[in-house]
């Protein structure tokens, strides 16, 4: 019996997602602060939103950001944050790589904004603040910059959040990525009904199935939300920090780096989408480090042969092999049949809606009319990338 492969997910509750997007003024709870890095993790959380708006508001706004530069250096000098972060146990750790990364993506950002020269740029982030984001990135590897997992899966949304604006901004921005965090709840449990269904002898297929499509269903609840009640002009307000960095060659965190919703693809149409849209995978594989890595490259082990590599490209993918079918659950549900196969088309239709509504409402909020393009390149254009993950007409 094979154990169905799971990462750690902040829990929530289905029903939590009718609560998002009320525009509310301020409704964070910070009861429960999480606060690994002491007085770090309390500048990040309680004060960096003040630092910003004031930067903002100022009449000199390159002076205000290297004076926060100047700030932030002092107080990770004046303690020996290299040891704690090293120390702390798992579950912190990654909250306190959230809290570096947000620092330092505050910092190229305010630095953009106020019109900074690169070289001053780096000089606000600071020797200290990047020493730091390097420690972290040597004890848990992925891109260099804020990702899509320090922002969703690490950030301590409903008891202590990071955000990056202030009053009903910033309860938005926290609404944002908790949404993001409830869909990933959602996710995983549709994934790990799909491995029981996958990899477990003499499971129930159809109750695997239909616990499958009620999670994958109340995925589409959430994000339905997303279309219908986020506030374009609250969005506008923090959507710049979760953009590429403006001194980099990388992209912003997205919900296009959900590694679970990667994997319910391959599990339930993996085959169909290699051949329908096989850029689908050769953009997985080039962008594998934006992923959360534990739960990307365990994909990318059911994608690969015994002879390859799990991070490499696989020879499938440049015609070389077969397509792996038994990383999918269609050989499981080809022997059931019947009942089974319209279990999994009820699945499919319900995976094909979600991704249509992720390309819908990303283009909603992001490339309409009079809403400027920020954090993609003419070659990440969102509708075409988004597009990748659409099934054909024949398969809804």
């Amino acid at each position: 019996m094979v154990t169905p492969f799971s990462v750690s997910t902040p829990q929530s509750s289905p029903c939590e997602g009718h609560d998002i997007f009320l525009h509310l003024a301020d409704s964070i709870d910070r009861r429960q602060r999480e606060r690994p890095l002491g007085l770090v993790s309390n500048f990040v959380t309680d004060e960096l939103p003040h630092c910003i708006a004031e930067i903002k508001c100022s009449e000199r706004p390159d002076e205000a950001v290297k004076a926060l530069g100047r700030s932030v250096h002092a107080m990770i000098a004046a303690s020996d944050y290299d040891a704690l972060l090293r120390s702390l146990p798992q579950s912190e750790f990654e909250i306190a790589k959230t809290d570096i990364q947000y620092l330092v993506n505050c910092a190229y950002q305010m630095s953009a904004f106020a019109g900074l020269h690169p070289l001053d740029a780096e000089l606000t982030v600071g020797e200290a603040l990047s020493r730091l984001a390097r420690s972290s990135c040597d004890r848990q590897p992925g891109i260099e910059v804020l990702s899509y997992e320090d922002m969703i899966l690490t950030n301590p949304l409903q008891n202590d959040p990071r955000v990056y604006c202030l009053g009903a901004a910033g309860v938005e921005e926290r609404d944002f990525c908790l949404g993001h965090q409830i869909i990933e709840s959602e996710l995983q449990s549709a994934m790990d009904a799909l491995l029981n269904l996958r990899d477990v002898a003499e499971v129930d297929a159809g109750q695997c199935l239909t616990l499958c499509l009620e999670r994958l269903e109340s995925a589409n609840y959430v994000l339905t939300r997303f279309h219908e009640h986020m506030s374009p002009d609250l969005f506008g307000q923090f959507r710049v920090f979760y953009g590429k960095n403006p001194y980099k060659n990388t992209l912003g965190p997205s919900g296009r780096f959900s590694a679970r919703i990667v994997a319910v693809s391959v599990l339930l149409v993996g085959e169909e989408l290699f051949h329908q849209k096989p850029q689908f995978y050769s953009d997985l594989y080039r962008l594998s480090e934006y992923y959360p890595q534990r739960c990307i490259h365990e994909v990318f082990r059911w994608l690969s042969s015994d002879k390859e590599s799990a991070s490499s490209k696989p020879g499938w993918l440049e015609g070389k092999a077969d397509f792996p079918r038994v990383a999918t659950i269609s050989p499981v549900v080809e022997h059931h049949g019947g009942e089974i196969e319209t279990l999994r088309a009820s699945c499919i239709c319900a995976l094909d809606r979600f991704t249509r509504m992720h390309r819908s409402t990303a283009l909603k909020y992001t490339v309409e009319p009079g809403r400027p393009i920020v954090g993609v390149e003419v070659s990440e254009n969102v509708e075409a990338v988004l597009s990748q993950r659409l099934l054909t007409e024949a398969l809804r």
